[in-house]
């Protein structure tokens, strides 16, 4: 049987001294050791150990005491006599360093630590042995502290919000923070997502105004992490954090002074006055979020609980800067630059939906309670960064000597063909183009004004880097007309004539003029860049615990009716799967009773006779919904499963399969393809009707349509995350729209 051995660690502190009577502290370990059997024996061996004299002489120098204090003293065994044999090699017990063990504080004899430690290879079982050993080292602080964290965020949120709005951020800007990110709920808060990091406060519920989960808040952050980190911030879970601004705006300032940083208010205009504010009191409103230095905290920490008591309004975030007022001594900041870097937008519904020009300069921004927008304005800010990763790049590169002018022929065109055309823009917003859909002339898409604002901030931005020392201001006004086109191989190439106005803002040179200019603007595409599939797969799917199944595509398709139209979609959908032999296809067909039923189901046989699974659900009359057909349908896909939703006028090619498999990632992706939308045959040309090929795309045979969301490939699993169809909806229409914006919250 394998011997069980006990050890038990003794600390007691002592006081070393050297030559010259420098006195420190120190720690002396003993590790006593008992070797116990777990069977009983007859043989009993005695092992006698004498502890090693330590005692130094004092003229022994300050590097042989240190060297001692070092050291691991091993005991010296007398070797029994008799019956009793010494312990063979694998049976020695190890030495354990003194590096293996945490040194407690001096000031008191630490408490016991007991370990069970087995050996292995142990024949002989001794009982009663004792050993000790005596371990000394030195328990003074290392010379390099951890470095701090720099800042703590704590997000108030509540049950209805918690796996919405809050999951969101958790899962967005929380993750590029420069220090802590926690949620603080309501004591019986409970929430699906076991990696959301919720601090349940005692005694605190979900009433709204939250002035107790506040307040509580605070003090929570204070007891318990108020020497780890310089800066604390409250915040709501409506509000984006762009988490490197942040960093370079707090490492600017010293967190051992008296700060409480935000957007200063005084209230709106029905509650100004009646805040029971003085002249010179303001507080930093919430939204936006509250900033406050370690300094401000440690001071304000004492008092939340007895300014809890006594609050005038029901505003928290008033009687918190009421309360940092009294008991620190300082008020919010006032700086008509915080309106920018903490902003706050109450004048839309909507706020950042589409316009998100206030991003770039801001640090936060509020309120965003969509958690779809959430998502895009992080993948806007990400954008951002990326985009001055690549400048800053391009920058670079333009030093070197061997780089080459700017200039507006990047590529040499062999032919007039090559030539790419300029489109134009008015300052109407109308823009004119060739050799496109929509052209000559149709209103700017919402891409292309976003991307022309973005290019403007961006340059008004670098314009104005240096305003201050030039003693000048440019501000850009309207765009009269510019240009554009994209070379496919190289980039976007701008020409821009602005208006905008030149300030001067230095005495006694004060003016503001209106000048008119020209900007010659490129952007460059970055270098191709390609990743394996599998790994990319792998790298999206992180975190599941299912497994795409094999290449079946489960294709549901809802029928009433329209055999014509069933035999057409029967008879293309033989010949994909005649091309596309290495995929495999099952079609769930969700049929309604009609008069066309037994056409219907002849055509059915005849897929079967051409080894097409089809599964068939009887429906019998109830009234037509293609949200419960396609979710009966769906029911019959097992939760790995690959599930394609078409309708019965669709026409696709083998290609349509594989682009299924590609973008559609279980646990990650879904994919909704783009239909193009033929016009009714009468209005087709004489060469369109000529033309026997169905996918023959033109600008006067139809249109793509981009807006139209009733094809959709995604897996069981994912299908049931989001919650499904609506199956309220009767009839064709609105569900697969209602199923899209799920996605996007999802």
């Amino acid at each position: 049987m394998v011997p069980l051995l006990l050890a038990t660690i003794r600390r007691r502190c002592v006081e070393r001294s050297d030559l010259k009577g420098r006195t420190w502290r120190a720690e002396d370990t003993e590790l006593v050791i008992r070797q116990q059997s777990t069977t009983p024996t007859t043989t009993t061996t005695t092992i006698t150990t004498s502890e090693r004299d330590n005692a130094k002489t004092a003229a022994e120098s300050t590097d042989d005491k240190q060297q001692q204090d070092d050291e691991v003293v091993s005991p010296n065994a007398a070797i029994p006599t008799g019956d009793a044999r010494p312990h063979r090699r694998s049976d020695r017990i190890a030495v354990f360093s003194a590096s293996s063990f945490q040194p407690s504080a001096c000031g008191g004899i630490a408490s016991s630590l007991l370990y069970g430690i087995r050996s292995g290879n142990t024949k002989r079982s001794v009982a009663g042995d004792e050993m000790l050993l005596k371990m000394r080292h030195n328990s003074s602080r290392s010379p390099n502290p951890k470095p701090k964290n720099l800042v703590l965020i704590g997000i108030m949120t509540a049950q209805k919000y918690v796996d919405t709005r809050a999951y969101h951020v958790w899962r967005t800007w929380a993750q590029f923070m420069p220090g802590k990110v926690l949620f603080f709920v309501a004591e019986n808060t409970v929430s699906v997502h076991p990696d959301l990091p919720l601090i349940r406060l005692k005694g605190v519920d979900d009433t709204y105004p939250p002035q107790k989960k506040s307040f509580a808040m605070v003090k929570w952050m204070a007891e318990n992490y108020l020497d780890e980190f310089e800066w604390f911030l409250r915040a709501d879970d409506d509000l984006y954090i762009r988490g490197e601004e942040l960093e370079t705006f707090l490492r600017s300032l010293d967190s051992s002074r008296n700060y409480l940083l935000g957007q200063a208010g005084l209230g709106n205009s029905a509650e100004y006055g009646l805040l029971a504010l003085g002249s010179t009191d303001n507080y930093c409103m919430g939204g936006p979020g509250v900033i406050m230095s370690r300094a401000t905290l440690r001071k304000l920490s004492p008092y939340l609980e007895h300014c809890l008591q006594h609050m005038l309004t029901s505003h928290e975030d008033v009687e918190l800067g009421r309360c940092i007022r009294k008991h620190v001594g300082v008020a919010c900041t006032w700086n008509y630059e915080m309106q920018k870097l903490f902003h706050n937008n109450q004048t839309s519904p909507k706020a950042y939906a589409n316009d998100m020009s206030e991003l770039r300069a801001s640090i936060t921004i509020h309120p965003i309670k969509d958690p779809a927008i959430m998502q895009r304005v992080h993948v806007h800010n990400r954008a951002i960064k990326l985009q001055e990763a690549r400048a800053q790049r391009i920058a670079l590169q333009a030093e070197l000597s061997t780089a080459k002018p700017p200039t507006l022929v990047r590529i040499q065109p062999n032919r007039t063909s090559d030539i790419t055309p300029w489109d134009y823009l008015n300052n109407n917003k109308i823009l004119f183009c060739a050799d496109r859909v929509n052209c000559p002339r149709h209103t700017v898409d919402l891409a292309i004004r976003t991307e022309i604002a973005e290019i403007v901030t961006q340059l008004f931005d670098e314009f104005n880097s240096n305003a201050r020392q030039r003693g000048r201001v440019l501000q850009f006004q309207s765009l009269q007309y510019g240009y554009m086109r994209v070379e496919p191989q190289v980039g976007v190439d701008y020409v821009l004539d602005m208006i905008l106005w030149f300030k001067k803002f230095r005495p006694p040179h004060r003016a503001t003029l209106t000048v008119r200019r020209h900007a010659y603007v490129q952007q460059t595409f970055a270098a191709l860049q390609a990743q394996d599939e599998s790994r990319m797969r792998q790298l999206m799917r992180y975190g599941s615990n299912l497994t795409e199944a094999g290449d079946t595509i489960h294709m549901i398709l809802p029928l009433m009716g329209r055999p014509d139209i069933f035999a057409r979609f029967s008879l293309h959908l033989k010949n994909v799967c005649a091309r596309a032999r290495d995929l495999k296809i099952e079609l769930i067909i969700v049929l309604y009773a009609n008069e066309d039923e037994i056409q219907n189901r002849i055509t059915v046989e005849e897929l079967r006779r051409a080894q097409i699974p089809v599964r068939i659900i009887e429906m019998g009359y109830e009234k037509f919904s293609r949200g419960v057909a396609l979710t009966k349908g769906s029911n019959l896909v097992p939760p790995n499963g690959l599930m394609f939703f078409t309708d019965v006028d669709m026409l696709f090619t083998c290609d349509t399969l594989y682009r299924i498999r590609l973008n559609t990632i279980l646990n990650a992706q879904v994919y909704f393809p783009i239909v193009f939308s033929e016009f009714s045959p009468e209005s087709w040309s004489e060469n369109d009707r000529l033309l026997a090929d169905a996918f023959h795309y033109g600008r006067r045979r139809g249109y793509f349509r981009h807006f139209g969301y009733g094809l959709a490939s995604m897996y069981k699993a994912d299908f049931d995350a989001i919650g499904g169809f609506n199956t309220n909806i009767q009839g064709w229409g609105l569900e697969d729209v209602d199923l899209f914006e799920k996605v996007g919250v999802w």
